[in-house]
């Protein structure tokens, strides 16, 4: 399963920008889209709604504005001097200099406003322009089987310095969000079915791979498989964990050594990229073990990977190498094997970019 959060833009950021423009932040406003050749254009947001309402819940005020976005907002500079800069910031001319205002120092409009002073669009324009807050979503990490009443989510929380530029810091939206959420306080969420089943056939091997916050939806399926009263499984069940260093970011280690002393996991293969000279990834413990994945393919094991788009490309790779050499096939006759564990549901990836 997975959960959907409403994102929302940081009350400072709301303040700023609605003082920035002479707003009240109780005000309420309706917009009325106008009709450009006889054709129904919507508004940028459902209203009426409140100023607060809309810089918090609709408006992404620190996504990098786009550059026709930055061409608008010199039209609304008073100072010539600050219109001309907007201008070859939104120029072919300025690219690498918008790469670096925008992208490598993380600027939104919110930032803009507040460096160029004489910029004053009308609200409905920064509505229009201003990107729109989507909602985040994540794999949730616990099972109704064992806790019926919560929801856990496994989250990184998205916090780290800026490359080149000194003293800023990239934060993500929706993890900040959740971190700083106090006990008792409420979010907009809602659930919704994701891909990963556990297989229907209590015998069929699972084979799981999930570094870092991927091991969300496998440790759903631990707490499932483990719960009591939960259904035997008699097929086998391996885990591929992958982090840092073992006492910087291994999650749930207790919890799956738990599991690996009930009999809930078979099989616990950790890869560790920075604990020794040479980085160590999944996809390589997943080669390391090609024979054996080759032996539970063959007992139609199904095959889950869950985390970044690269790690999973990377796995794929490994689990079509391993298929070719001990399954004594062709390269084009383990892809194609691959292709048909796909259509039969038995290799399943959730991957992020």
């Amino acid at each position: 399963m997975q959960v959907l959060i409403t994102a929302l833009s940081r009350a400072a950021f709301a303040t700023q920008v609605a003082t920035r423009l002479g707003l009240s932040l109780s005000a309420c406003f309706v917009l009325v889209a106008k009709p450009a050749a006889g054709s129904h254009v919507p508004p940028p947001l459902p209203t009426p709604c409140t100023v607060e309402q809309a810089l918090r819940f609709h408006a992404d005020l620190r996504a990098p504005p786009s550059k026709s976005a930055l061409l608008f907002m010199s039209e609304a500079c008073s100072d010539s001097a600050e219109a001309a800069r907007l201008c070859h910031l939104a120029s072919p001319a300025g690219k690498q200099a918008y790469h670096d205002w925008v992208h490598r120092d993380g600027r939104g409009l919110a930032e803009l406003l507040r460096e160029f002073q004489s910029c004053a669009p009308s609200w409905a324009s920064l509505l229009e322009l201003a990107p729109k807050l989507t909602p985040r979503y994540y794999t949730i990490s616990s099972s109704p089987v064992s806790d019926p009443n919560r929801v856990h989510l496994t989250v990184k929380v998205l916090r780290e310095p800026m490359r080149g530029a000194e003293g800023r810091t990239k934060e993500g939206v929706c993890s900040t969000q959740l971190a700083v959420l106090a006990p008792g306080a409420s979010a907009c969420v809602f659930v919704r079915p994701s891909g990963f089943e556990l297989p229907a056939s209590p015998d069929a091997p699972i084979i799981m791979v999930g570094p870092g916050t991927g091991i969300a939806p496998f440790r759903a399926f631990l707490r499932q498989l483990g719960a009591s009263g939960a259904p035997v499984r008699t097929g086998p069940v391996r885990l591929y964990f992958g982090c840092r260093r073992p006492d910087e970011d291994y999650l749930y280690e207790e919890e799956l050594q738990g599991h690996l002393s009930k009999g809930t996991l078979t099989s616990l293969r950790v890869a560790f990229s920075r604990a020794q000279e040479k980085k160590v990834y999944v996809q390589h413990r997943v080669k390391e073990d090609g024979a054996e994945l080759w032996g539970l393919l063959e007992r139609h094991a199904h095959f889950y990977i869950c985390g970044g788009t690269s790690m999973g490309r990377d796995v794929v790779g490994a689990l079509t190498e391993a298929i070719a050499t001990h399954g004594r096939m062709s390269a084009a006759a383990a892809a194609d094997y691959v292709k048909r564990m796909q259509e039969q549901g038995r290799l399943m990836q959730e991957l992020w970019s």
